[in-house]
């Protein structure tokens, strides 16, 4: 190969890697990730339970949490890609080998979320006591059947 054709090639090379965007930058990098949405979650989830327990004065805080767990419900079956599946993480393996049933207990997870940002909007905070209650659940079936119980 002459010098010209191994520069055009290499060129091309890099020129096709600089524009292409990794399926899946690592495997780690998405469980990190993916540790940060749930902790986002588990924050919204405190920060309303402390609100609707009377245990903090910021309730009307209460509609940006229901707000944030709606958006962030959209994108929970996203982060579980393929090839996720090792290394520190709580994910089971059901969640890759029955992804049916995970992509219901999600669905359940953004309708839940849904609803209770519906309640909250309207000020109704018997509604969305009711509601949160209902996203517990969602929360508690997914927990149950994808996730590796925590070690004491």
């Amino acid at each position: 190969m002459t010098f010209k054709k191994h520069l055009l090639f290499v060129t091309a090379i890099l020129a096709v890697s600089a524009f292409t965007p990794p399926a899946m930058a690592d495997g780690d990098g998405e469980i990190k990730y993916r540790k940060s949405v749930m902790s986002s979650i588990g924050g919204h989830m405190g920060s309303m339970a402390a609100i609707l327990k009377g245990a903090s004065a910021n309730g009307a805080n209460f509609a940006v949490h229901t707000q944030g767990m709606a958006e962030l419900s959209k994108i929970a079956g996203s982060i579980f890609p393929e090839g996720s599946d090792f290394g520190e993480t709580e994910a089971l393996p059901a969640i890759w080998e029955k992804p049916a049933d995970f992509a219901g207990a999600v669905k359940m997870f953004q309708g839940a979320a849904a609803n209770l940002n519906t309640a909250a909007m309207s000020g109704d905070m018997a509604a969305s006591g009711a509601a949160f209650g209902e996203l517990g659940k969602a929360c508690k079936n997914c927990h149950e059947n994808f996730r590796e119980k925590k070690k004491q």
